[in-house]
C-alpha cells in the first residue's frame, strides 16, 4: 500500500520535500535582490548658486553659472538695485529658444504664464532689496539661455550644465 500512496503522490515525505524545494527557490529569489540592493545609487547632487542683479545696472551678476546634469540646483536670486524700481527675475530657457522667449516676454510686459513650455525655471518678480529662491532639476548637458522677463534684451546669461 506505501507503493501506491508513493505513485498517487500522498507520500508525505515527498510533499515536504517539494514544499521545502519551493521555499528554497523563493529565499534564492529574493536574496538575488538584496545583493543588488547593495549597491547604492549614487545620492542626487545638489547645488546651491547664487545671482542678482548688478546693482542698478541692467544686467546680471554674474552672467554665468555652472552645474552638473540632474543636480537638484537651489538658485537664489537678489536684486541688488537701490534706487531703480524695476523688477527683475531669474528665466531659464533651452538652446534655440531664446528668442521666442525674448518676444513673450516683450509682448506681456515680463509676465510669462505659468506652464510656458519655453520655461525651464524661474523666479518670481521681486523688488529692490528682495531676495527670492526656486529649486529645479538641472536638465541634459549644454548651454542654456537666461534671462530677466522684464529686461529681456539687456539681462541675459548662460547656465552651462557639465555632464
Amino acid at each position: 500500500m506505501a507503493c501506491n500512496d508513493e505513485k498517487d503522490g500522498n507520500d508525505p515525505r515527498a510533499a515536504l520535500h517539494t514544499r521545502r524545494w519551493v521555499l528554497f527557490q523563493m529565499l534564492a529569489v529574493a536574496s538575488a535582490g538584496w545583493g543588488c540592493g547593495r549597491l547604492r545609487k549614487p545620492e542626487q547632487k545638489v547645488v546651491d548658486l547664487q545671482i542678482g542683479s548688478d546693482g542698478d545696472f541692467l544686467a546680471f551678476k554674474p552672467t554665468m553659472l555652472t552645474c552638473p546634469a540632474g543636480a537638484l540646483v537651489h538658485l537664489t536670486f537678489h536684486h541688488r538695485g537701490k534706487i531703480i524700481s524695476a523688477r527683475h527675475n531669474w528665466v531659464l530657457t533651452y538652446p534655440g529658444k531664446l528668442d521666442a522667449l525674448v518676444k513673450d516676454a516683450l509682448d506681456k510686459d515680463g509676465v510669462l504664464a505659468p506652464g510656458d513650455p519655453l520655461v525651464i525655471a524661474a523666479t518670481p518678480l521681486c523688488d529692490k532689496g528682495q531676495t527670492v529662491t526656486i529649486q529645479f532639476v538641472a536638465p541634459k548637458p549644454g548651454d542654456y539661455p537666461f534671462v530677466c522677463s522684464t529686461h529681456p534684451e539687456d539681462m541675459q546669461g548662460v547656465l552651462h550644465v557639465t555632464k
